[in-house]
């Protein structure tokens, strides 16, 4: 998987750049059904230096689908962590489509109606 990360208004502390790396290898376990060369992630995170506010917004490109992500927290490890999980929940939820699991929910349903007719 190839991979862009960017910061904006600071530098990045060795605990950060190491979550980092630790939430890519994970997010690169969950694609590996996609080919490599397809797969793309953009990290980009900023502070607000008035506000100590940190924004983390997260950009997953995939073959046929395109994931977003934009969490805003005081803390910044926990504005990353949140922006990787939610871009998770939404990589499962597109694989679940793509393997066709809604569909499999209603023919059980289906044949459960039929069995009790």
């Amino acid at each position: 998987m190839k991979y862009n990360i960017e910061f904006k208004g600071f530098a990045p502390q060795r605990e950060i750049q190491k979550l980092i790396r630790e939430l890519i290898t994970r997010m690169e376990k969950k694609t590996k059904g996609f080919s490599l060369d397809v797969v793309f992630l953009r990290l980009f995170a900023e502070v607000n230096s008035v506000r100590t506010l940190y924004q983390a917004s997260i950009t997953l490109e995939l073959p046929e689908k395109t994931l977003a992500t934009k969490e805003e927290r005081h803390d910044l490890h926990e504005t990353i962590r949140h922006a990787f999980a939610e871009i998770e929940r939404q990589l499962e939820a597109h694989k679940a489509t793509w393997r066709g699991e809604h569909v499999w929910k209603r023919r059980a349903r289906q044949e459960e109606l039929h069995k009790q007719r």
